[in-house]
């Protein structure tokens, strides 16, 4: 029982506490599709490409993380090879709108802020890194 005057703490209902979640999820899914469809514009525009504009997968660079979007088994890694923006989805090996080259690095696996990449029987492991 309260005394007259004491304050009361602000309870949110259930409901609205679902409401938020369910907010965030979708707010996290529409953040993935958006990654993926940037990902898919710049593959048509030619960004993706190699630079004598054949098509090839970038064969050589500096490999980056530049970012892991999606929840739960839906996730994208966005990856630089050089200077060539590539993204990876949980599930498929090859970068969204790459096919199959020699050349390609292969997904192997998303976990956490991690992603792994091989070509040619050599893995690399590709991580975020938390600002300090």
């Amino acid at each position: 029982m309260f005394a007259p005057g004491m304050a009361q703490a602000a309870v949110p209902p259930a409901d609205d506490l679902a409401a938020e979640q369910m907010s965030v999820r979708e707010l996290m899914r529409l953040d993935t599709e958006l990654a993926l469809n940037h990902a898919k514009r710049s593959l048509r525009k030619g960004e993706g490409v190699g630079s004598d504009g054949s098509g090839q997968y970038a064969r050589s660079g500096v490999l980056k993380l530049i970012a892991i979007y999606g929840v739960g088994k839906k996730l994208l890694a966005e990856v630089t090879v050089g200077t060539q923006p590539y993204v990876y989805m949980h599930g498929q090996a090859l970068p969204v709108g790459v096919k199959a080259d020699a050349s390609a690095y292969m997904l192997r696996g998303i976990s956490g802020s991690c992603v792994q990449l091989e070509r040619n029987d050599v893995t690399h492991t590709l991580c975020l890194y938390p600002f300090l």
